[in-house]
């Protein structure tokens, strides 16, 4: 594990804004050596942390240096051509690896704060239909599993939702979790402010967030199997 310590810096929400403002290699490459000892050393430090508070939890997540994103960005198909992220991310899995899409977990660290979220994300048709087959085969134990989410105060993300029910669907505009059925995005979230972001209580309010969101987590990976 990391000898760095598991929270951020102010220096950290400097580089952070800096970036912003200065999004090029030039500049990225001369504060290089910041970026590695002020984010990327204590990020990996937080990710090891959190792995270790995970892993006697229901549903252990691993996240290291080896689950973070890369700073560059791919701007083939976008409009802003700015070359760097201005932000840290990782995902923490069962695995350990990025490979997985059945129920994982997402941090991101930037000027604005932290923003966590557990779940499937932009998730295709193909993809959603078995997440969708299984709330309907199971709309009690589905109910269960949202209570035990608000439990641990969260709950679904509804903004990224259908108008009406998806194709192949129509027959079940009644059933008690219809409004779920037509999400395109199936997560829990929360967000963190930079003052979080810098206390060493980090860490675990990370860890807390994990064991939080396992109960969607392993009813996604278990109607995606």
């Amino acid at each position: 594990m990391s000898s760095a310590a598991p929270h951020l810096s102010r220096a950290a929400f400097d580089w952070f804004k800096e970036i912003e403002a200065n999004n090029n290699r030039d500049w990225y490459l001369a504060n290089k050596k910041r970026f590695d000892t002020q984010i990327e050393a204590p990020f990996v430090a937080l990710l090891d942390a959190v792995t270790l508070r995970l892993q006697d939890a229901d549903l252990p997540l691993i996240g290291s240096k080896k689950t973070m994103f890369r700073m560059n960005r791919d701007v083939r198909f976008s409009n802003d051509k700015s070359p760097y992220k201005t932000s840290v991310s990782a995902l923490l899995t069962p695995s350990g690896t990025k490979s997985e899409a059945d129920g994982l977990m997402y941090l991101q660290i930037g000027r604005e704060g932290a923003f966590l979220a557990a779940g499937i994300h932009n998730a295709t048709p193909a993809q959603l239909a078995p997440v969708r087959d299984a709330i309907i085969a199971d709309a009690d134990g589905f109910s269960e599993m949202l209570a035990q989410l608000k439990s641990s105060g969260l709950s679904l993300w509804a903004k990224n939702s259908l108008t009406s029910m998806p194709r192949g669907y129509a027959e079940h505009s009644d059933h008690p979790h219809a409004p779920v059925i037509r999400l395109k995005t199936v997560v829990v979230q929360k967000d963190l402010s930079p003052d979080a972001c810098m206390s060493a209580d980090l860490p675990e309010v990370v860890a807390t967030f994990g064991k939080g969101a396992a109960p969607l987590l392993a009813f996604l990976r278990g109607a995606l199997a």
